[in-house]
């Protein structure tokens, strides 16, 4: 039927808004109009008379192939049966038209005419059809090729194929598989053709390229398309094409076996092209694709490699040549992934001999990173970047890949030959700075940037070359970016170091001197090396405690704060490393200046800033708590849990005065976690104290960190370590956190605190854990099963999480059984499994539960995993719809599910669909399999979705699954 102008006035306004100079909101208007208008019935009909018309503009007719493309994908339940046959005859007359372009319109009607084949299942001729109707002449080949090329790309993008996936497997059999043979014959006959334009060739080999999966490689090697593919190489006009195909198979023959004519024909294809890196140098592009294809035959052949090293050594070489060129970094990094493949292999003894023999190539390959490690020579507005922060965070990155590749070369050569490649590198500007040549700073911070790369790989008794390199490095040019490279070379070497004590104090000396230089990134590399050789060097550093902390106090208000943290770090393993009788003078030696600090703040006013500084002086306190805790025998007084004592009615006062700001209640938690993980029993004489102010500060605040700390209180002394009081003190406290929780956020839209939503489900559910028993009689049982139902109503990804688990919990306790993770140990010790260990009161509570919410549950949850939840929350959401369908049990569960499918749409499936599930759930729950049952509900899921939730879809949830405000009476 023929759009009026009437019809088709608006569409091309809209459309002249979108794409000339109309201001911002006409052009939003427009874009809002015409996305409408795609989801429209009358859409077809239009798009087709817009492509039909001689005199519209290009403009409209691309907006139109793209309707029909996107409707064919989303909307093609809006046709009959008969809509759809005329819609398959319209689409091949349409292409007929557009034959000699626009390219960009003909590839949309293509791939609107792609999408129809593998949706209607019964177009059982889809290829023979097309290829008829568009003629076998040189004319047509644009048509059918680009038709070929966006079939199989198509059908394997399965997320918006509304087909079953038995379904989709079927269709991809019957046109890709079916078809392979005929699909290669026709391009053998379009390439040999002298009547097909030389236009057209690229176009064969993106074809061929779509097709390499489903046309046997042996059969294309041994076809006329091999030699022409590689021949086009030399065809700038078909160069990225033919690189493609190349690379395609290449990758084919990942899986195939070594003595293979198929890997041996393509080897010496390849290896016929290694000229040409040379050759290709001045020209960037081309290079780039040399590259690409020897990287690629590198990696999927690194096996092959390693099984037959001499005879396969020139691709390895031919690599190597690809990673020393110098002008396009990015470029270098396609070898990258091979070089590592292929360390993998070399470091197994079994081959030893292809170390051996491949062994020049990696040490030549040392030279060739470290010269790509330098920083660029000439400053450009007296920066090195020109002032570009992109480039040289890009740089910074390319130098660690860079590292990574170096340590592959250390495993294959040895580290010490690497690494004296590095140091003759820094020695010899060394000695041609001395005789007076000008040696610029590039060329040793680079090599002495591969020594850290590759310490990780240098043994600790290594003697050849590192006191060599240690004796060198502290007396090189004082440059900031020499000294800088240094420092933190030093601070990777430190358990050598510790090895090797002699160097020590040197190194320190350095190191510390880099904390008087006016520059904070040598300042922060002095910080991080610091608290390597404090960890590492400790036991040659116990007796230097006084004049480190005289360091530590000068030093650490010159600092920048994460530098400070690092230092502190550092400082802390030292104060951990000493005798047990000296560590509570030590300890409050280096914290009693950061508390008075803490005290004189916690009773001034303070803004933003003010907050900063308080958390970043808490952090200090929680670095020293996090790394000192001793070993103490049971029943003898912690010397740091009696200084912690000391500084707990800081903390109160600090939680008292400035508690309202989220940086001090954060980091206070943090601490208080800290102190719990650190000191277990220790600090059983600060709980009670420590859990009242959790209680009080959350029920003044509502900060989510209180109910984490007050979580993680109940995860480590709601458990059997603890005696009865304590355990029972826990539960009190926590079940007071609950209740005022569950308190406030009956007052509150629960979507707008997902923070405190999740830690809140977190804490419930480690009550569940140490309290099944107390908790699901208890008041928090059903208020937590309505907040997780609140909960499936939003869109909030990491409370959704919680939820789930808090059900799947929750619904454990309904069968016989416990979840596994209350398996028991008895007094030997030995684990055992009690399987009556829930008490039938307690399934009878939970079942009551469940028969009671269950059937809108199910709603709710299926609603969640079909159109709202993250996809990543389908796992967990399937699990809980499995435990709920297996308390529930028949005919409950076949019941609930029928009424939720019922409230589906119409169009969304059919009833024999529904029935086939209907009938997964009723025959799992009889039989018992719930494995099967997951399997069969996530692929239901997963077509559902493909087939009904889309861009464009309207509805979000099912039924009255809707917005759920939680409500709590206690």
């Amino acid at each position: 039927m023929a759009s009026t102008i009437d019809e088709l006035s608006p569409i091309l306004q809209a459309l002249n808004a979108l794409y000339t100079g109309s201001n911002r909101q006409t052009k939003e208007q427009a874009g809002q109009f015409l996305e409408q208008f795609q989801k429209s019935q009358g859409a077809w009909t239009i798009s087709h008379t817009i492509l039909s018309s001689p005199t519209l503009p290009i403009e409209s007719k691309l907006f139109a192939a793209q309707t029909l493309r996107s409707k064919v994908i989303y909307d093609l339940h809006q046709l009959p049966a008969d809509g759809q046959l005329q819609l398959r005859s319209s689409l091949i007359t349409l292409l007929g038209t557009y034959t000699a372009g626009p390219k960009i319109i003909l590839t949309q009607l293509c791939l609107a005419l792609a999408n129809l084949a593998i949706q209607l299942v019964q177009w059982k001729s889809a290829l023979e059809d097309v290829i008829r109707a568009c003629g076998n002449d040189a004319a047509s080949a644009p048509i059918v090729l680009e038709f070929l090329k966006v079939l199989p790309e198509e059908a394997s993008d399965v997320k918006k194929i509304p087909l079953s996936e038995d379904e989709l497997k079927e269709r991809t059999r019957e046109l890709l598989e079916n078809n392979a043979m005929q699909v290669l014959n026709i391009l053998v006959a379009y390439v040999t053709s002298a009547n097909t334009p030389q236009s057209s060739h690229a176009l064969i080999f993106e074809c061929l390229n779509s097709w390499l999966r489903e046309v046997p490689l042996e059969t294309i090697v041994n076809s006329p398309l091999l030699n022409i593919v590689f021949q086009a190489l030399s065809n700038e006009d078909l160069f990225d094409a033919a690189t493609d195909c190349v690379c395609s198979m290449i990758r084919e023959t990942r899986d195939l076996d070594d003595e293979s004519d198929i890997v041996s024909t393509l080897y010496s294809k390849v290896i016929e092209l290694r000229p040409r890196i040379t050759e290709s140098k001045d020209d960037p592009d081309a290079f780039r694709n040399y590259t690409q294809i020897f990287a690629d035959a590198g990696e999927v052949w690194h096996m092959v490699i390693a099984r037959q090293p001499r005879q396969f050594k020139s691709l390895v070489e031919a690599v190597a040549e690809c990673a020393a060129y110098d002008e396009d970094l990015e470029v270098i990094q396609f070898t990258f992934y091979f070089w590592y493949l292929l360390k993998q292999m070399l470091v197994l003894d079994r081959y030893e001999d292809a170390k051996r023999e491949l062994r020049d190539v990696y040490l030549r390959l040392v030279d060739v990173l470290i010269n790509h490690l330098h920083y660029p020579y000439e400053e450009r507005n007296g920066d090195l970047f020109g002032n570009n922060k992109e480039q040289e965070e890009k740089f910074r990155a390319f130098r660690h890949e860079m590292g990574d590749v170096l340590k592959d070369c250390c495993a294959v050569v040895g580290a010490s030959f690497a690494l004296r490649k590095a140091y003759t590198k820094v020695n010899d500007c060394l000695q041609a700075q001395n005789m007076g040549e000008n040696i610029p700073w590039q060329d040793i911070e680079a090599p002495i940037f591969s020594m850290r790369a590759m310490a990780r790989e240098v043994d600790l008794d290594e003697t050849h070359v590192l006191p060599d390199v240690m004796t060198l490095l502290i007396r090189l040019p004082d440059h900031k970016k020499i000294r800088f490279a240094v420092t933190l070379v030093l601070g990777r070497y430190t358990e050598w170091t510790a090895k090797h004590p002699e160097y020590l104090e040197a190194q320190l000396t350095y190191i510390t001197n880099g904390f008087y230089v006016n520059d904070s990134d040598i300042a922060g590399a002095a910080a991080q090396s610091m608290m390597h050789f404090c960890r590492d060097c400790g036991q040659h550093l116990v007796n230097y405690i006084d004049q480190l902390h005289d360091f530590y106090e000068k030093i650490a208000p010159q600092i920048h704060v994460e530098s400070l943290y690092d230092l502190t770090d550092g400082v802390a393993h030292l104060v951990a490393a000493q005798p047990l009788d000296k560590i509570y003078n030590s300890l409050k030696m280096f914290c009693a200046p950061v508390v008075a600090r803490l005290y004189s703040r916690a009773n001034a006013p303070a803004d933003e800033a003010g907050y900063r500084k308080i958390a970043d002086e808490v952090e200090l306190l929680d670095t020293f708590a996090r790394l000192v805790h001793p070993h103490i025998e049971p029943g003898n007084p912690d010397p740091c849990m009696q200084f912690w004592s000391e500084v707990w009615p800081l903390i109160d006062l600090l939680l008292d005065n400035h508690g309202q700001s989220t940086y001090v209640s954060e980091r206070c938690c943090k601490f208080i976690r800290t102190l719990m993980y650190s000191y277990r029993t220790s600090f059983f004489s600060l709980l009670g104290p420590v859990a009242e102010k959790l209680v009080v500060c959350f029920d003044k605040l509502h900060y989510g960190c209180y109910l984490w700390a007050s979580g993680i209180a109940v995860r480590e002394y709601g458990n059997e370590y603890s005696d009865q009081n304590i355990q029972n003190a826990v539960w009190e406290f926590a079940f007071r956190q609950s209740i005022s929780t569950f308190k406030y956020m009956s007052t509150v839209n629960i979507a707008d605190i997902p923070d405190v939503i999740e830690d809140h489900f977190r804490l419930l559910s480690n009550l569940i854990t140490s309290y099944p028993y107390r908790f699901i009689p208890s008041e928090l049982c059903k208020p937590s099963v309505d907040a997780a139902r609140a909960i499936f109503t939003t869109e909030n990804k990491e409370p959704i999480f919680t939820a789930m688990d808090l059900l799947h919990d929750i619904f454990s306790y309904g069968f016989s059984t416990p979840p596994v993770s209350n398996i028991m140990f008895n007094d030997a010790g030995e684990q055992y499994y009690d399987a009556n260990a829930v008490p039938p009161e307690i399934q009878g509570i939970v079942r009551q539960i469940v028969l009671a919410e269950g059937e809108m549950l199910t709603r709710q949850v299926f609603s969640g995993l079909l159109y709202t939840f993250p996809r990543e929350c389908v796992s967990d959401g399937t699990s809980v719809l499995l435990v709920l369908l297996k308390l529930a049990g028949l005919p409950n569960a076949v019941q609930w599910v029928n009424s939720t499918l019922a409230m589906l749409p119409a169009i969304a499936m059919t009833q024999q669909e529904k029935e086939k599930y209907l009938s997964a759930v009723d025959s799992a729950i009889q039989s018992d399999d719930m494995n099967r049952l997951r399997r069969q509900t996530m692929d239901f899921i997963g077509w559902y979705t493909r087939r009904n939730v889309t861009p464009r879809s309207e509805i979000r949830r099912i039924g009255d699954a809707r917005d759920m405000r939680f409500t709590f009476a206690s």
